[in-house]
């Protein structure tokens, strides 16, 4: 495919155009906010200095970290692909300007250490990987449009459609996923001592942060289950789908943790936790690959025994 034919087909259907522009929107948002916002620079507005110089290197910033996408449309529309492109970055400007309200802290009620631990996890959900959550509901959009895709092009049914359904899923769903963990890693570990102070059980912390997890993952596969649906438009393949999606979804949140806790102390926490979820849905899809169906038994199996033998 040629830049060219990628342009020409945003331009003239609407719906692909929209998918594009959306897509690279959701993929570029999180850098525009560090970029507009500048929050870690911010000192540097109280020192002497031309005022337009921080603008500057902003618009240059913009422009600099989205090069894949400005050419893409430079080599496939020349000048007015370079219109497009710097009419979808105002866009991105303004939507990374906005933030919302935040409201007035309030002391929460929780009446158990779980509930607490579990409170504390979705609090840091919100506030620290939004931008991660967004992104991944859009790639959990994908990962339901590939797997619809895969399982309609190929006339499948059934068993067929579960396994390979849930095998796209499983992969797709990686990077939306580790974001995501990796804002529950540093809760994880911020509240240790806490949680030490008042003697809360080891058990108690490993299951609300499994809770957590598993949290994430079935929202992500729920979205995509839904996107397949629209795809699929039959009944029967997307209830295939969604059990084994659901099931596989649980697992790699029991994955997941087992990785988590390991490495919730190492210095590379993310590159880890991001190879530890390729290996949870390698494995996921060797499962379903060997034992059809069958395999969802095994994968829970290999995922329990994977957190319950974890020595941290």
């Amino acid at each position: 495919m040629q830049p060219s034919d990628l342009t020409a087909l945003a331009l003239h259907a609407p719906g692909v155009g929209a998918v594009l522009a959306a897509t690279w929107l959701l993929l570029f948002l999180p850098t525009a906010r560090v970029i507009v916002w500048a929050d870690a620079a911010s000192y540097l507005r109280a020192l002497p200095g031309p005022w337009l110089a921080p603008w500057l290197v902003g618009g240059a910033a913009l422009i600099a970290f989205q090069l894949p996408w400005l050419a893409l449309w430079v080599l496939g529309e020349g000048v007015r692909g370079a219109g497009i492109a710097g009419a979808l970055t105002v866009v991105i400007a303004l939507v990374a300007r906005w933030r919302p309200r935040t409201g007035r802290p309030r002391a929460p009620a929780w009446h158990a250490s779980g509930a607490a631990l579990r409170g504390i996890y979705v609090r840091a959900l919100r506030r620290r990987a939004s931008d991660a959550l967004v992104r991944g509901a859009g790639l959990a959009i994908l990962a339901g449009l590939t797997a619809g895709l895969f399982v309609r092009n190929n006339q499948l049914g059934g068993v067929d459609a579960a396994v390979i359904g849930a095998s796209v899923i499983a992969i797709v769903l990686v990077p939306a996923t580790v974001g995501p963990a990796i804002a529950l890693v540093e809760a994880h570990r911020q509240s240790a001592w806490l949680a030490a102070s008042l003697g809360i059980s080891r058990a108690t912390r490993v299951t609300a942060l499994v809770w957590a997890l598993v949290l994430v993952q079935l929202a992500a596969s729920a979205i995509a289950i839904a996107t397949s649906a629209i795809v699929l438009r039959e009944a029967a393949p997307v209830a295939w789908i969604a059990i084994a999606s659901l099931v596989c979804a649980v697992a790699a949140a029991l994955g997941n943790a087992r990785v988590l806790l390991v490495a919730a102390q190492a210095p590379s926490v993310a590159a880890r936790l991001a190879a530890g979820a390729v290996v949870v849905a390698a494995m996921t899809v060797l499962w379903l690959g060997l034992l059809g169906v069958a395999g969802l038994a095994a994968i829970v199996a290999s995922a329990l025994f994977a957190l319950l033998t974890v020595r941290v």
